[in-house]
């Protein structure tokens, strides 16, 4: 009986020990590269990588410069808001005001910044792309 068992957790387990095998092709690639992975390409397609993560960083600074917009919008309309409602008697109230607008004014100063700074990144970025489409091509019209 223990003999019977014995084949029949062997016969079970078996399968399970030559999937566990672990085997590497020896398989190489002969012939020449294709044009598009030679040498002379592979700065072209390097630098076409790092231009796409650029861009990808600048649509979110792009993202982040929206929301920012939108709330200084927001903010903006209940400044008007406060201003179509404001006692023009109370010295306090007017005090107030021009607190909250003084400190969107230097929070619109600072999006205005940062906008300035993002389109020249972007004005950057689309130098570099040019530039990169030129010498790619070159480098295309030698071969």
């Amino acid at each position: 009986m223990t003999s019977t068992r014995a084949l029949a957790i062997l016969a079970l387990v078996a399968p399970l020990t030559a999937a566990a095998q672990v085997s590497y092709s020896q398989a190489t690639i002969t012939g020449e590269r294709p044009f598009y992975q030679r040498d002379a390409l592979r700065v072209c397609n390097d630098r076409n990588e790092s231009l796409w993560d650029r861009k990808a960083l600048l649509d979110e600074d792009q993202r982040d410069l929206d929301r920012e917009g939108a709330r200084l919008d927001r903010m903006k309309a209940r400044l008007d808001e406060q201003y179509r409602l404001l006692d023009w008697g109370n010295n306090a109230a007017i005090a107030d005001y021009n607190a909250r607008s003084d400190e969107y004014n230097r929070l619109i100063g600072a999006h205005n910044q940062q906008v300035a700074q993002m389109n020249g990144a972007a004005a950057l970025l689309n130098t570099d792309s040019s530039e990169l489409v030129r010498y790619c091509a070159n480098v295309a019209s030698v071969r």
